[in-house]
């Protein structure tokens, strides 16, 4: 079964895209991820000498690592960087280029979470500061080049630093008085900063820092609720924002004078029915808008606002996978385009709707419908001729489409639909 599946995948790629022009070459293969490496391979052979074509192909994901290889030699510098950065690049490629003249190659190596760890060794003692910077945010530095880049004379590497997610909490309390607020604002917002130095941060002198501090879920409350009478908006919008703001201080940021304090309320999944009820009958209709789409906003408050007046509140409800069936089929109705698009994408819209939906005059809302996982296979089949090649590339991919249909579309449709269908086939059988 695999090997007939390859050989029709070769049989459309050759009669499709072999003279294809660049726009399709681009669009189809090297833009979709589950492109075939043995596809990509094809398309190599053929186009050699074609450089964005062979920078498509060095980030690839499915690009094997042999020819990741032979790309690595590539004189063209957007190439090399490509492979640099890409994670299929075999060990021997990227202790190769981690001795490239370029120095934004280097730096992508330096970045790559599969460079070996004697490769971001080496590299840590570059001259280059931006080579540096790159070994600084690799996740899989060692703790111990991390903690002597937390005192590197360039603040573009201790940035780096307090930007890594694997930084531990005792550098971040070292960068935590650092000179420059930009690495100040970047440790207020790592996920390890210490409720210690998160406390310390929030009474910085400067906003962004205090910004950041006021988004981080691991804020202490005594901390965010210091920030609650902030001079900044968007430090207390930060704190409405924030998941871990308890009711308290988000009943106090409800009455909050500017909008997207009060929006930020509105979309917090810890707000009260009462306050989202309170917020439903604001006179801003963004933050209408912001309840409309909150998970928790009680079904009452979502049939209200899909006749809200304001078509954006209305986009709102229909987004909401917590709306009810009834109101999602009133909104099916809606006379714009952006709202049935929004119940398109529903996956909480009724099979019956995006079977109705999935003949939408709108191209844009059958492509909705040809992308919502929920879809039923009767809604996929319509729009398997569409007239939109958009809409009609999509449904090959929903993973509701059964192998059945799938083989159906690549024996008796265009070569381009069969292409496709190749490729989810092929991509089905690996992931089983």
């Amino acid at each position: 079964m695999k090997d007939k599946l390859k050989n029709d995948l070769i049989e459309a790629y050759l009669y499709e895209y072999q003279f294809a022009d660049w726009d399709l070459i681009n669009e189809d293969i090297l833009k979709d991820p589950d492109t075939p490496s043995l596809i990509l391979d094809m398309l190599y052979d053929a186009n050699k000498a074609d450089m964005r074509v062979l920078r498509g192909i060095s980030v690839h994901p499915k690009a094997s690592p042999e020819l990741l290889k032979i790309l690595s030699a590539d004189e063209n510098d957007a190439v090399r960087w490509g492979v640099a950065e890409n994670n299929n690049t075999p060990d021997d490629a990227l202790l190769k280029l981690s001795k490239d003249s370029s120095d934004v190659i280097r730096y992508r190596v330096a970045h790559n979470p599969h460079a070996p760890e004697a490769v971001l060794a080496g590299l840590s003692k570059e001259e280059s500061k931006i080579v540096r910077s790159g070994v600084a945010l690799n996740a899989h530095t060692e703790h111990g080049i991390l903690e002597h880049f937390a005192n590197d004379k360039e603040e573009i590497v201790r940035l780096a630093v307090a930007e890594n997610n694997s930084t531990s909490a005792d550098i971040l309390t070292v960068l935590s008085d650092d000179i420059d607020r930009n690495v100040r604002a970047a440790v207020a917002e790592n996920k390890n900063t210490s409720e210690q130095t998160l406390t310390k941060l929030a009474g910085d002198r400067r906003t962004v820092v205090r910004d950041k501090t006021s988004r981080n879920p691991n804020t202490p409350i005594a901390a965010l609720q210091g920030l609650i009478n902030d001079g900044e908006i968007v430090v207390r919008e930060g704190v409405a924002r924030n998941e871990s703001s308890t009711v308290e201080i988000l009943n106090v940021l409800a009455n909050d004078q500017k909008q997207s304090v009060r929006s930020g309320v509105a979309r917090n999944k810890n707000s009260s029915e009462d306050i989202l009820r309170k917020l439903s009958d604001d006179g801003d209709a963004y933050v209408r808008k912001a309840v409309a789409r909150n998970k928790n906003t009680p079904e009452t408050v979502l049939t209200r606002l899909s006749k809200d007046d304001d078509w954006r509140v209305c986009e709102g409800v229909a987004t909401n996978p917590s709306s009810p069936a009834a109101v999602l089929e009133f909104l099916s109705n809606d006379r714009d385009r952006y709202v049935r698009k929004a119940v398109a994408s529903n996956v909480s819209t009724p099979d019956d709707v995006l079977i109705r939906l999935a003949e939408d005059d709108e191209w844009i809302v059958r492509e909705n419908v040809a992308n919502n996982p929920k879809a039923p296979i009767e809604a996929l089949m319509k729009m398997k001729d569409d007239d939109d090649w958009r809409v009609a590339r999509l449904i090959v991919k929903n993973p509701n489409m059964t192998e059945e249909a799938l083989h159906r579309i690549s024996l008796s449709h265009g070569f381009r639909m069969r292409y496709k269908a190749c490729v989810a086939l092929l991509k089905h059988e690996e992931d089983l």
